[in-house]
């Protein structure tokens, strides 16, 4: 409920918005919603922007649904003017709108690639086939196959079913589970997961049917099939932006594409009334979009503060890795070893001279000294240098002019030489003994 506050709050602005264009319709002409025109207009875009607002809920948006409208236009005429029914008919070009989708859908969910890059370039395909197919001609239709009324029960539908879809996908297990397209706690959007193919499938096969929907009663209303995109896809993505559906995927409330279609249609169908001129009435579209994306913007950012979005858990079976094939090796698992136990310290091994705290026991113990003198590796300490005897030529570590030792440095343990064996010599002057056991007693 926290992630659909923001949304409901928007809701209820575009409410007051809606009434305010509504108003100006009614006051431009009283008989504006006696027309079929009006409420055909409205279940055409309406069923457009239903099918858009499911593919960006799932985060795969489907850019492709203006040439697939097209195409079930075709379609349906293609099918009734070759003597099959209306209804068969119908339901033929919505599942060839629907197989179309559904390849867009296995292309983005088994590859995790971008869903507007995967439809956009689909969409591209569809309309080079459709120009080839009808030789840049329109497809006229005749008799039952088309109407001019009884688009009032389309808009019903519609409305119904874009509320109930919201509603369902307020839910948050539908919601965490289709919308895992949306990257979320620094996921890798290219990592493939078995989620991002189940709202690939929802997402982009669902909206090409809408949109198949779109296109079947938009050639019922024009009495002839189009050969290209006539405006279903800018439409269609300013009333959804208006609705405060994201951009990004997932956020998105439970009445905003009902009111969005209605401003947007409404807003459109003034100003063909007032007699503007196609451009600004392009231009209006436009700039509410625009408006749709910086509410979009505004939803995201308080939406982030009211309800953050969890990270999908990395590397577990959820998340999905692809299997390893048979004949392949699976991936390596390093197991780092807790590191040993206890504070470093920077006395030697052994036992502690007095006063020193114990040492931790996850060191070795030293090796033992030898009797032919230090052997490589092993460490050295030093020994304390011979009394000085009358008349001796003064050693390095005796000072001529005192006459005494001079203070002794420990030296570290001894570093092999580079190249050659080690010179187990000692220095002259000292003892032929190997060194005392650790500590030295004074």
């Amino acid at each position: 409920m926290r992630e659909l506050a923001p949304h409901l709050v928007w809701e209820a602005v575009l409410l007051l918005a809606a009434g305010a264009v509504v108003a100006g319709l009614l006051n431009a002409n009283s008989a504006v919603f006696s027309r079929g025109q009006s409420w055909a207009g409205l279940a055409i875009l309406g069923f457009a922007a239903c099918g858009l607002a499911l593919s960006l809920r799932t985060a795969t948006p489907n850019l492709a649904i203006g040439s697939i409208a097209v195409l079930a236009g075709w379609v349906y005429a293609d099918q009734v003017n070759d003597g099959t029914s209306v209804p068969a008919a119908f339901l033929v070009a919505v599942l060839a709108a629907f197989g179309v989708g559904l390849a867009l859908a296995l292309l983005t969910g088994l590859t995790a690639l971008p869903a507007w890059a995967v439809t956009l370039g689909g969409g591209f395909v569809v309309s080079a086939a459709l120009l080839q197919a009808t030789e840049g001609r329109l497809v006229p239709v005749t008799g039952a196959a088309r109407a001019s009324g009884g688009f009032g029960a389309w808009v019903a539908v519609f409305v119904a079913g874009s509320i109930a879809g919201a509603v369902l996908f307020a839910l948050p297990a539908v919601r965490r589970g289709l919308s895992a397209n949306r990257p979320s706690g620094g996921e890798d959007p290219a990592r493939w997961r078995p989620a991002k193919l189940t709202g690939a499938l929802v997402g982009v096969a669902g909206s090409a049917a809408l949109a198949g929907v779109a296109g079947v009663l938009s050639t019922r209303l024009t009495s002839a099939a189009v050969f290209t995109e006539t405006g279903h896809l800018p439409y269609a993505l300013a009333a959804v932006l208006l609705g405060g559906v994201s951009v990004v995927g997932r956020r998105a409330g439970v009445f905003g594409v009902v009111l969005g279609v209605f401003i947007v249609d409404g807003v459109r169908r003034w100003q063909l009334i007032e007699g503007a001129h196609a451009a600004t009435t392009l231009l209006t579209t436009g700039l509410l979009a625009v408006v749709g994306l910086l509410a979009v913007w505004l939803l995201e950012l308080v939406g982030r503060r009211l309800a953050p979005l969890a990270a999908a858990p990395v590397g577990s079976p959820a998340t999905g890795v692809l299997p390893v094939a048979p004949g392949f090796a699976p991936p390596l698992v390093y197991d780092v070893s807790p590191p040993l136990s206890g504070p470093p310290s920077g006395y030697p091994p052994g036992p502690a001279p007095a006063g020193i705290p114990a040492q931790s026991t996850g060191f070795p113990a030293p090796p033992p000294p030898t009797v032919d003198g230090p052997v490589f590796g092993q460490p050295t300490y030093p020994s304390p240098p011979p009394e000085p005897h009358p008349g001796a030529i003064p050693q390095p570590w005796t000072v001529p002019s005192m006459g005494g030792p001079a203070p002794q440095v420990p030296s570290q343990p001894a570093s092999p030489p580079v190249s050659g064996p080690p010179n187990s010599d000692p220095p002259a002057g000292y003892p032929q003994n190997p060194p005392p056991a650790w500590p030295p007693q004074n």
